[in-house]
């Protein structure tokens, strides 16, 4: 069974008012998207800079929508009209189509956060929220798949981690689920807070803290702070799952927290903890001690920062009285979220190729540099595709610099390195004082030519990391990549 909504509970939760249809109107889903919508499903018109969703409520009835939320001032702006749809100067010569039941709010976007508030009330559901700089995604991906395998588990879709997305993953969430794993970005203070009274968790997760969003998080400080606002969301019989190996946010945590503190991390005095991590081209193998028990863990993701997101889904699995054995095995075939270390080969050119194009700040640019270097086997040639870290503010010229100074002092050194986007050229010149030559381009339309032609220039073994902020679409290079090469498929690496 899957959520179930009333229309008189939705008047109810969003103080809103029935201006057309059945109160008993049953609705099962909720989109925002008039080009994705299913048969009984609620359709929120949002308003942003460039669209007016008013304006696909014909087209959310005519694909199924059972009825629509709309506001009138924001109906006005969209100045809607169709066969079905017209909208005159006053609201009460408004024509709603096809008979479907509309509901008057305020603003849509607020009756959307009110409503996923008050079907969060109604659930029976342990909440796990998880923030940070870096990892988030792959410790919610690790624990939802690991908390799936045992009960019943709800979990971010995709990227679905703000202000409009978590209220929809709420409102997925139905009565037979146990659990709800939920991933909870920030780029600004206070948003953590605002999802906080959205989601309302039991266990709260923080990954890590890094130089992430600093254009509007200002430096380390605005970070952590807006980070550990996920914190004073917990309850007094909640628990916060923290990275010990920082003791900034350990300490931050325990200054703020009001409930239990649990640790995870690679230093001895961590409840959950690895050692013994070894990385390879199959996967990240380590040794788990909890408990007073040890357990040899194997990940299929490559990289030893993909191991905090493994040591904080275990710590969950054991707070919430799950199998700590299953949770292991269940590790062993577990996937991460595309484009985050993801491996692929394309056996035409020997290439192996590491996809990190989802997102960078300098933190996870050294952890995709480290693993590179780290799987590189002897002889096989290292080529770098770097392109912006994004949203850094004051110290983003700093901070390429240092990473092109780190990329150069990697040993062996990268055979080629190209960079991508407005900074590349104080990346590349940085790496070019420490020794290292590399190639500048505005964009990743422009370089990548020349990233074909450096595919092309051996016969022999060769793997390439691609890597930088989702505003350089890095991506456009594999695909083009993979468009010109001979061969017609792309293997997944199995080595």
């Amino acid at each position: 069974m899957g959520v179930a909504l009333y229309a008189h509970d939705i008047c109810t939760a969003t103080r809103g008012r029935l201006r057309w249809g059945r109160p008993d109107t049953l609705f099962t889903s909720v989109s925002i998207d008039s080009r994705h919508i299913v048969p009984q499903a609620l359709f929120v018109p949002l308003a942003g800079e460039r669209v007016n969703g008013h304006r696909y409520i014909p087209a959310a009835v005519e694909g199924g929508a059972a009825g629509f939320l709309f506001s009138p001032s924001f109906l006005e702006r969209a100045n809607v009209s169709s066969n079905n749809m017209q909208m005159p100067d006053t609201l009460t010569l408004f024509v709603p189509p096809d008979g479907a039941t509309g509901i008057e709010v305020v603003d849509p976007l607020q009756a959307l956060q009110a409503l996923a508030t008050w079907h969060r009330h109604r659930l029976s559901a342990r909440v796990i929220g998880i923030a940070g700089s870096n990892g988030k995604t792959t410790t919610k991906e690790l624990m939802a798949q690991v908390f799936t395998a045992q009960r019943p588990t709800r979990a971010t879709q995709g990227n679905l981690n703000n202000h409009i997305g978590l209220p929809l993953t709420l409102l997925r969430a139905a009565s037979e689920d146990a659990f709800l794993v939920l991933e909870m970005g920030t780029s600004g203070p206070g948003e953590l807070t605002l999802l906080g009274r959205f989601a309302q968790p039991h266990i709260g997760v923080i990954t890590s803290i890094s130089e992430e969003h600093t254009e509007t998080l200002g430096d380390l400080a605005g970070v952590l702070a807006a980070e550990t606002e996920l914190l004073s969301a917990l309850p007094p019989n909640g628990v916060a799952i923290v990275n010990g190996d920082d003791p900034v946010l350990l300490a931050a945590a325990q200054q703020q927290i009001r409930c239990r503190i649990v640790t995870f991390g690679e230093q001895p005095a961590n409840q959950v903890r690895a050692s013994q991590i070894q990385v390879s081209r199959t996967g990240t193998l380590f040794e788990l001690h909890v408990q007073g028990q040890h357990r040899q863990v194997q990940l299929p993701l490559i990289g030893s920062h993909c191991v905090p997101a493994a040591l904080a889904t275990i710590a969950a699995v054991l707070e919430n009285g799950l199998d700590l054995d299953a949770a292991c095995t269940t590790l062993r075939t577990a996937q991460g979220a595309p484009r985050r270390l993801a491996s692929f080969s394309v056996p035409t050119y020997q290439l192996t190729v590491l996809d990190d194009c989802y997102n960078a700040n300098p933190a996870s640019m050294q952890h995709a540099l480290q693993t590179a270097n780290t799987i590189r086997r002897a002889g096989e040639r290292l080529l770098l595709v770097l392109g912006d870290m994004l949203e850094l503010g004051t110290v983003s010229e700093l901070r390429h610099e240092e990473i092109g100074a780190y990329v150069a002092g990697l040993k062996p050194a990268p055979d080629a390195l190209v960079t991508v986007g407005q900074y590349a050229p104080l990346l590349a010149e940085a790496a070019e004082r420490a020794g290292l030559p590399a190639q500048v381009f505005p964009d990743a339309t422009a370089a990548a030519p020349c990233v074909h032609a450096l595919v092309r220039q051996t016969d022999g073994p060769q793997l390439m990391l691609v890597k930088g902020s989702r505003g350089v679409h890095l991506e456009h290079i594999l695909e083009s990549l993979v468009d010109h090469r001979d061969d017609p498929h792309v293997a997944p690496t199995q080595e």
